[in-house]
């Protein structure tokens, strides 16, 4: 090493790419969904990647504007949630706009609903590993 090679910059260790840091790790589910906000008259269709009962990833065509808290997230029609939001990540891939949301207000009764919803359409996601 000599004295000069105490001096050079050490090599980092390679770092993982991703951490999970969630408490409640989000159900992987891809379906089609429909979001409004504040000041939209009519919903708006995307994709939801995964969902908890803290926060989803949603994949849509137009951006969530800037300062929105509030949303109605829609499932077939048949589940209706009624959530204030905050947009922790967003990135554009493929033409698409992708948000990492996190659920900073949503009601017991939506996360009864989401757990039904959860159950009856991805059972996968609650058998047990036998």
């Amino acid at each position: 090493m000599g004295i000069f090679g105490f001096f050079q910059k050490k090599k980092e260790a390679a770092k993982s790419a991703f951490k999970e840091r969630r408490v409640l790790p989000r159900w992987k589910i891809s379906v089609p969904a429909k979001i409004k906000w504040e000041g939209r008259n009519d919903y708006l269709a995307c994709g939801v990647n995964d969902l908890s009962m803290r926060g989803c990833s949603l994949v849509m065509a137009e951006k969530i504007p800037e300062g929105c808290v509030r949303v109605e997230l829609n499932f077939q029609e048949k589940f209706l949630f009624d959530i204030e939001i905050a947009i922790i990540w967003h990135k554009e891939a493929d033409s698409k706009q992708v948000y990492g949301i996190k659920f900073t207000r949503i009601r017991d009764l939506d996360k009864e609903k989401i757990f039904r919803m959860m159950q009856e359409n991805f059972p996968s996601h609650f058998r047990k590993n036998s």
